[in-house]
């Protein structure tokens, strides 16, 4: 029943999302005009309006060729004036609908972008190594990085959102291993490693557009965020403060005697990594490189629909919005990131609804292509991590 319910909340958030996305999208080319405007009829607009374009183009419009647009269905179409077009505040704006934004993109900065997410696989493939081998776990990189690409397939390609794949990694990671604790744990400290990573990355830059208020208001949240995570790291792996807190007591006093045996493996494999700070180090390192990739793919595929928002800016309010993506309730954190972004990015004349939720599109996408080879592995069979393991024991064998 709960499951039900589970899948049942799940299903309506997605829904949620996806009707939230539809009702945000400017789907006709409009002008948004200034405020103080007289238009046709004699009304005085007390703040600026969108109006659908009726004759014209966006390429027109910035050249001051004629443009007219609608007020009103039954009255005559009013003409855009070729003076005051621009930018700016008082200015009349093109807002592109969906099909003038996509198919005005700039195919090489899209390319550029889907090509800077490839080496992202392999850094990730070699820092989840560097935490399997800490641990002992001498596994060679080929597997390493065939059951990684396996776990992005079903992060992105399946409905089971970015923590499935996860569960599929730690289980056959743990699979036919005699430390099944250090080799979950191996892939719960990647994650750990891959957010402090997006943390860096995302707080130093809203530090350098600190000037703007967005950038202070994501350097914040961003900041908070490390400090609990740094707090809780100390508490935890802090003998004194673990005693204090009653951690220790708690893991070894929890009911039922499987559930305590288990916890007490997976604690003890997790505190095992306070004597690896340099991979842990290392693993974070790589972990900046990964989204240092992902970010600047991100923001090229934005701007490849037009955003002009500074690069430091958009690197700020790139992570948050990766944070939502994260969250396992709805594919790929649809709606979410678009629900967290609209009024952190789209504002005129910068970026258009169209534009944000065409380069978040776009971003997964990129995932989505990449992780289709995961795939091929899948197919192929054998993507078991220790070697003893027979074939016939993989789910697809017949």
């Amino acid at each position: 029943m709960r499951k039900n319910l589970l899948l049942g909340l799940r299903i309506l958030v997605a829904a949620a999302g996806v009707g939230y996305i539809l009702w945000s999208l400017t789907w006709t080319d409009r002008v948004q005009v200034p405020v103080d405007t007289k238009l046709a009829g004699g009304r005085v607009l007390t703040e600026a309006e969108s109006f659908r374009v009726v004759s014209g183009d966006a390429g027109g419009f910035a050249r001051g060729q004629p443009v007219s647009i609608t007020i009103d269905p039954n009255a005559r179409p009013m003409p855009v004036p070729t003076e005051g077009r621009g930018a700016g505040e008082h200015q009349y704006q093109f807002v592109p609908g969906v099909v003038t934004t996509f198919s005005g993109a700039n195919v090489a900065l899209l390319l550029v972008g889907l090509l800077l997410v490839g080496p992202v696989y392999l850094i990730q493939g070699w820092r989840w190594l560097l935490l399997l081998r800490a641990r002992g776990l001498d596994v060679g990189y080929g597997k390493s990085f065939r059951l990684l690409m396996v776990g992005s397939f079903f992060n992105y390609c399946m409905p089971v959102g970015t923590t499935g794949g996860d569960v599929v990694k730690a289980y056959y990671a743990a699979k036919g291993s005699d430390r099944r604790a250090d080799a979950v744990m191996s892939i719960v400290f990647d994650r750990i490693a891959g957010m402090i990573g997006l943390i860096l990355v995302g707080g130093v830059a809203a530090l350098t557009m600190w000037r703007l208020e967005v950038a202070r208001q994501m350097a914040a949240i961003i900041w908070l965020l490390a400090a609990c995570i740094g707090g809780g790291a100390i508490i935890y792996f802090s003998g004194p403060l673990r005693r204090w807190f009653g951690i220790d007591w708690l893991v070894n006093h929890l009911p039922g005697r499987g559930i305590r045996q288990l916890m007490v493996s997976v604690d003890e494999a997790a505190m095992a990594y306070r004597d690896h700070k340099g991979t842990v180090a290392s693993a974070v390192l790589l972990s900046v490189a990964v989204h240092m990739c992902l970010i600047t793919a991100a923001i090229l595929g934005g701007y490849a629909l037009g955003i002009s928002h500074e690069f430091g800016l958009m690197a700020s309010v790139m992570p948050v919005l990766s944070l939502g993506m994260a969250i396992p309730i709805s594919y790929q954190g649809l709606g979410i990131m678009e629900g967290i972004g609209m009024p952190l990015l789209a504002t005129a004349p910068y970026c258009t609804a169209n534009q944000l939720i065409g380069m978040l599109m776009i971003y997964r996408l990129y995932m989505v292509v990449y992780s289709m080879l995961g795939s091929l592995y899948l197919l192929r069979g054998d993507i078991h991590m220790h070697p003893q393991e027979q074939i016939a024991d993989h789910p697809l064998a017949v």
